[in-house]
């Protein structure tokens, strides 16, 4: 008899509302329609018609939740007979993200395998599967259901063709030592009969053969941040658990039964080990999980349990509700359904994430209106750079020299600094030292870098941020491509560290401006690797709106990449055919909602026509000159914010506060008054919905000035150790 087949399904629903949204906006807008022809009509006729509509009831409304995702259960499996397990081999999916370093483990060589093995197995190594951008938070929540399901059903083959008994958690030696993770032992399950030939089960994980198959990693093991050769699904391995070490688990003796037990789990990136490694989930501290779980996922922790069932472990489970799901003794009153929640993919946060709002559909032809009178300014930071006379950085025959003098100085020295301690003493006299070097340039230069590799090696963010500051203070270097790349090999050398000993507010104070200064050079995946870096150094609370800030703003540069990707396009065809109004207009709204740029952006966008935001960028070019049409113009922006999604939402509503703000200096006690002051709690009390705008939020949080560029930070801070020094 064929096993039957099983189906895991993770349904979902995205909360939209059933009518077309067009109605909706010629509703809501119903008196800024109309075409304008020649000069239009009236700056009177228009706020007019506009406040004439009826206000809606939103200051009290309440927005429904998004339905959760139900995973239905799979069929039993009916061991009657052993079947030939087939398993349709994978192809690897296009993928669009780059991350971050994967956590460092034992030293191994990545250098890609010859083409001919890639050939022979069918699967090409994982460096040069790796995608161009960074996938959105729905795909990845989405590709990791389905790699833990196609797990699961490996584990239930495996289970089913020897006789309920799951496999080992790792191969043994002939001497009794661990070689080969249980991972590679059901790889013909999961459709790789070829490359499970290559293992030699004899030897170690991390020496030949087996070191080499390592970029060979399986899509259902890879990480859908990293895609690197390390994996963030394990199995609880242990004493109590389904997968003991040095047995199989015998299926009579799961007294909790599998509805209750949990077979998989994803785990932090600083847990995350090779895949081939004979290591899996076992933590020392049965009371601190939140070392290993609920960093990954916004919401919590993805799990599997022993039934096939693929669910969310929310945050703030007691690590006694979490130890008992992972152990299968049944003297534990534990039922499942008391601490997992179904996993939602498409909405997280309550922000789905979209592309340019159907509301906000791009124009296609018009007249320029004219220019605005009072339009407000946002409170978008406008970095200021001042001239520094810096020193050229010295020539490499220099620094050569300098660093061979450093070597033959401190050899002793650093041959002596064995402990972190003594190696964070060290960099900050090599700092101390190099401040003082007025006359030798190379030397100070060669010491600032001593100092940098020694902050990345010992993971010291003070040392490593006050080097940065002194390079920049004094060498002509661009401060932005020297803050991110050391902060990018800061995150690199300490991506396997436990994560429940970083916290840094150093490292976060600088992550935001360089976080800035990224977007404003429109390169959103660096910034967002340095977003994933300062994250790991927030809290662990789960109840901290800084690690928050930090996820939702990871998945806004997310967007605002592809966002940005595409009006590159439409500002090719708009310079290439000045007539091509439309690829204009799309640029336009970019360069409004992505980037904060309003006066130029909206130039672009008042082209168009037959469009609810044309009308009302018409509206705002015009300015108000009473506290009435401020508030007019307010409440336009305020309702095309609360059809938009994203960064158009949070662009939107932005600049409805702008306009009241400007009102409410002017209005008396009424009504009016009233109604602006609750706008303005509720955007104040809203998270942010674009980079930019949680940028500000995490500057707020933080204490940091993004008015001040990152070479006038460094420029200060040297300053003031000098001072410091001569106080001395």
């Amino acid at each position: 008899m064929n096993k039957p087949k099983r189906e895991i399904v993770v349904c979902r629903t995205d909360g939209r509302l059933d009518y077309p949204i067009k109605v909706l906006f010629w509703s809501l807008l119903l008196g800024l329609m109309g075409c304008i022809q020649g000069c239009g009509e009236s700056q009177e006729d228009l706020f007019m018609k506009h406040a004439k509509r009826s206000r809606s009831n939103d200051d009290a409304e309440t927005v429904e939740a998004p339905a959760k995702a139900v995973a239905a259960r799979p069929a039993k499996p009916q061991p009657e007979e052993q079947p030939n397990v087939a398993v349709a081999k994978p192809q690897p999916q296009a993928a669009t993200a780059t991350v971050e370093s994967a956590p460092k483990g034992p030293e191994v060589d990545h250098t890609p395998p010859p083409a001919s093995l890639a050939e022979e197995l069918g699967i090409q190594p994982i460096s040069e599967r790796k995608p161009d951008a960074e996938l959105s938070v729905a795909e990845r929540r989405r590709r990791s259901v389905a790699n833990m399901t196609k797990i699961y059903e490996a584990l239930d083959a495996y289970r089913y063709q020897h006789r309920g008994y799951l496999p080992r958690a790792f191969s043994l030696s002939a001497g009794g030592l661990p070689t080969l993770s249980w991972r590679v032992e059901i790889l013909p399950f999961l459709g790789y009969q070829k490359l499970y030939e290559k293992f030699d089960f004899s030897r170690g994980w991390n020496v030949s053969p087996n070191k080499e198959l390592l970029e060979f990693i399986p899509d259902e093991y890879a990480s859908v941040e990293r895609f690197d050769t390390k994996t963030n699904y394990l199995v609880p391995s242990g004493g109590g658990h389904l997968f003991e070490v040095g047995s199989q688990s015998d299926p009579t003796r799961i007294d909790d039964g599998f509805d209750n037990t949990l077979i998989l789990i994803e785990v932090n990136d600083s847990q995350a080990v090779n895949w081939t490694e004979p290591k899996d989930f076992n933590p020392p501290d049965v009371n601190a999980y939140e070392k290993y779980l609920g960093k990954l996922r916004e919401d919590g922790t993805f799990a599997m349990w022993a039934n096939g069932l693929p669910v969310l472990l929310a945050s703030g489970l007691e690590p006694m509700q979490i130890r008992k799901a992972l152990t299968h003794s049944g003297e534990e009153a534990l039922r499942a359904v008391d601490i997992h929640r179904a996993i939602a993919i498409e909405e997280v946060e309550g922000d789905p994430e979209t592309d340019l709002d159907e509301s906000m559909d791009l124009p296609e032809t018009s007249e320029v209106a004219g220019t605005p009178t009072q339009a407000p300014q946002l409170a978008r930071p406008e970095i200021q750079e001042a001239e520094y006379q810096r020193e050229p950085v010295p020539v490499a025959i220099e620094i050569a020299t300098a660093q061979e003098k450093l070597r033959m100085l401190f050899r002793d020295r650093i041959a002596e600094a064995k402990s972190k301690g003594d190696k964070s003493k060290l960099a900050a006299e090599f700092l101390a030292t190099g401040i003082e070097m007025d006359a030798d340039a190379a030397g100070a230069y060669v010491l600032q870098e001593a100092a940098l590799r020694t902050a990345c090696e010992i993971g010291d963010d003070k040392i490593l941020i006050e080097a940065i500051d002194q390079r920049v203070a004094r060498f002509d270097v661009d401060s932005y491509r020297e803050n991110l790349n050391w902060i990018r090999d800061f995150g690199q050398s300490t991506a396997s560290r436990d994560e429940s000993g970083l916290k840094s507010t150093t490292l976060l104070q600088r992550a935001i401006p360089v976080i800035f200064a990224g977007i404003h050079e429109d390169e959103y995946m660096e910034a967002s690797a340095v977003a994933r870096i300062a994250n790991r150094y927030t809290s662990n609370s789960r109840d901290d709106v800084i690690p928050r800030l930090f996820t939702r703003l990871r998945t806004q540069l997310g967007i605002a990449k592809r966002e940005y990707d595409k009006s590159v396009d439409y500002l090719q065809q708009y310079r290439k055919n000045p007539e091509n109004r439309r690829a204009g207009a799309a640029f336009g709204n970019y360069l409004c909602f992505i980037k904060g740029d309003w006066e130029k952006g909206m130039d672009l966008i008042a082209q168009g026509e037959g469009n609810d935001l044309v009308e009302v960028v018409l509206l705002d070019r015009q300015g108000a000159g009473s506290a009435h049409e401020q508030v007019t113009l307010g409440d336009a922006w305020w309702e095309l914010s609360r059809r938009g999604s994203g960064a158009y939402r949070q662009g939107a509503q932005d600049r409805a506060v702008a306009w009241y703000t400007q009102a409410l200096e002017r209005l008396p006690d009424s009504l009016d008054r009233i109604h602006v002051e609750n706008r303005l709690q509720e955007a104040e009390a809203t998270i942010g919905h674009s980079p930019i705008a949680l940028c500000l939020q995490l500057a707020e949080e933080l204490g940091v000035d993004l008015n001040q560029s990152l070479t006038s930070l460094a420029v200060d801070g040297n300053r003031s150790l000098r001072r410091d020094d001569d106080d001395d």
